[in-house]
């Protein structure tokens, strides 16, 4: 089938931000919006994600960001009317003795913006759960985190859009981003305006703009460790002490398990070609890490292992808004590995500024895509990670 010649909104990028993005304005009633996936809905880096959904950050805005997220995720079946397989496990974060003061400033800001989040002391940790190993370590727990399945999310999203006039295409490669107009293998696309969230991919879209965007596609290495026999499953857990990883429950009996350290973005991978499973030296060292800080699971084993790609920018935030030098064309792009939470929010806000001129609802001004050439990168103001 042939592609329209022309649409009010073309959205780049088939994962969870551009499913997103094509929901909201088509349920705002953008017009023609076309939505334009060069494989599959899901079926690039989103399909890859743990989908943690936490709301510990550093920047008052993103946790904002990250609360109407939970919002949504919890309320999904009536948003796109299916669901979106969240499940509350809890969560912990764990930072090193000397860092207390900074994870102290970082629930601050977490319970400033609504978040609920609590400092805990050693047995309040055990409370929690009795086989957290918490010496020497400072914590903070959110009763409400959990995580989605990634590809009911999306697929949600992807549908929801259909059924609000949407036109999701899949198969189809934009070769590049004009003003005004997509070039793809199946023939040029005139719009009203072009929305480009292709995660990596975003960034040699936009180069015929005149527009770098910094990006490199660094690798996540996840595992699904398979816990001892009779291991009921525990809160998920981001540890920033030593190993640098984190786990999350999946079902009975597992976890994924990821890293911490920003070393990924030293390792950059070719996006299209990512690395199958996962490295043994990484495997091993996740096997250690969870075994320290989770009393009784050393003696599991690991069952199965993948290799995800993140789009990291040099200040491990994303860059949302128009595309400078450009009337007519939007990125948001640049996630780091923590944009799935932000999905219902970035689809929010890039609606709201390509229909109203602005986004009302979040002020993206701190994401701005100019940034990076002014040299204001976003800092933490807390920093132990790369958590923003």
């Amino acid at each position: 089938m042939a592609l329209p010649s022309r649409a009010d909104v073309v959205v780049v990028g088939g994962g969870v931000m551009g499913a997103s993005i094509a929901f909201h304005l088509a349920a705002r009633g953008a017009g023609d919006v076309l939505l334009l996936e060069r494989g599959a809905v899901c079926s690039g880096p989103t399909r890859h994600s743990t989908a943690i959904v936490r709301l510990h950050y550093t920047q008052p805005l993103l946790v904002r960001m990250a609360l109407h997220g939970l919002r949504v995720f919890r309320a999904f079946e009536e948003v796109a009317g299916t669901g979106s397989g969240f499940t509350r496990t809890g969560m912990l974060f764990a930072v090193a003795e000397e860092e207390r003061a900074m994870l102290e400033g970082n629930v601050a800001v977490g319970r400033a913006e609504g978040a609920e989040t609590h400092l805990l002391d050693a047995e309040q940790v055990a409370e929690v759960d009795g086989r957290i190993v918490a010496d020497g370590l400072a914590f903070c727990f959110e009763p409400e985190a959990g995580h989605c399945d990634p590809y009911l999310v999306t697929a949600g999203l992807a549908a929801a859009a259909r059924r609000a006039g949407a036109e999701v295409r899949e198969g189809v490669r934009v070769r590049a981003v004009a003003d005004g107009r997509v070039e793809t293998d199946r023939g040029d696309v005139d719009a009203g305006a072009v929305v480009v969230a292709a995660g990596v991919w975003s960034a040699p879209l936009l180069a015929p703009l005149g527009y770098e965007l910094p990006v490199v596609a660094a690798p996540a290495e996840v595992g699904r460790y398979r816990l001892p026999d009779g291991f009921s499953p525990p809160p998920a857990v981001a540890d920033f002490s030593g190993r640098q990883l984190y786990f999350r429950p999946a079902e009975p009996g597992f976890l994924e398990v990821g890293s911490l350290a920003p070393e990924h973005a030293d390792t950059p991978v070719d996006p299209d070609a990512p690395p199958e499973g996962a490295r043994t030296a990484t495997l091993a060292s996740y096997a250690d890490g969870v075994a320290r800080r989770l009393r009784g699971a050393r003696g599991g084993h690991w069952r199965g292992a993948w290799t995800g790609v993140y789009d990291v920018t040099p200040d491990w935030e994303p860059a949302i808004g128009r595309v400078p030098g450009s009337e007519r064309v939007v990125v948001a792009a640049g996630f780091s590995g923590h944009g799935f939470k932000l999905a219902p929010a970035v689809g929010t806000a890039v609606a709201e500024l390509v229909l109203d001129g602005a986004s009302r609802t979040f002020d993206l001004g701190l994401l701005s895509p100019e940034r990076f050439a002014r040299g204001e990168l976003v800092g933490a103001r807390y920093g132990y990670s790369v958590l923003g």
